[in-house]
């Protein structure tokens, strides 16, 4: 995989690094740090543990609480929009409408980023601490390039698709009763105002020649990950 492709998969997590000043964009192994503690925020402090959060959370993580949402705002008439809305529970409406106001953003995507995103995070993060090497980490990155591209248009919309998904993430432990607004004010949240600040500044540069529709040199699943039973 030439330096190009590599820099791709890791605009995957960017996000990521605009959140953690010091981070680099383009570095496999996120940062200079000697190792990064994942245990108290992620509860991974090994390969095994690694591979358990990269394959429960790439296909089953937070965007699949707004997975009904977006597919139904993509097919419904605006009719039937309003019907289905009547029908549902306070919080499950509130979510439905969240994902119409930014479906816009974000496209049929939705919030897939916000895993996908993460998840490369996670693998930068294991090169660096020495629990898989940049082959492992390229192949496993290759994964999660396969499914962003099928799902997103452009870059934007997977950005937008993973500050979105933030947004949804750091209201989970709402109430019904506070959950519209929490999630209104979102945009205006210190850590998500850093990360939108934070690619507007980097990304211009960092993407000028890393088109979204790229041809990536998918390899082989490396021997080392045929424990790794994931497609």
């Amino acid at each position: 995989m030439d330096e190009i492709q590599q820099r791709w998969l890791c605009a995957l997590s960017a996000p990521m690094a605009a959140l953690n000043p010091g981070a680099g964009y383009d570095d496999p192994a996120f940062c200079d740090d000697n190792y990064i503690d994942l245990k108290d925020s992620w509860g991974i402090d090994n390969r095994q543990q690694l591979f358990d959060m990269i394959e429960r959370m790439a296909d089953d993580g937070h965007a699949t609480h707004l997975e009904a949402a977006y597919r139904a705002w993509q097919r419904c008439l605006p009719g039937e929009w309003q019907a289905l809305l009547e029908r549902l529970e306070p919080r499950e409406r509130i979510l439905h409408e969240f994902a119409s106001r930014t479906f816009g953003s974000c496209g049929p995507g939705g919030i897939l980023s916000w895993d996908y995103g993460r998840m490369g995070f996670l693998l930068r993060c294991a090169v660096r601490n020495q629990w898989i090497d940049l082959v492992e980490s390229n192949w496993l990155h290759g994964r999660l390039a396969v499914r962003a591209q099928y799902h997103y248009g452009s870059w934007m919309a997977y950005f937008n698709g993973f500050l979105v998904g933030r947004s949804f993430w750091c209201c989970l432990s709402k109430s019904d009763d506070e959950l519209a607004f929490e999630l209104d004010r979102q945009g205006q949240s210190s850590h998500n105002l850093l990360i939108a600040r934070g690619l507007d500044r980097n990304i211009p540069q960092f993407l000028a020649d890393l088109p979204w529709q790229m041809a990536l040199d998918l390899s082989q699943r490396p021997e080392s990950l045929k424990e790794f039973d994931w497609s």
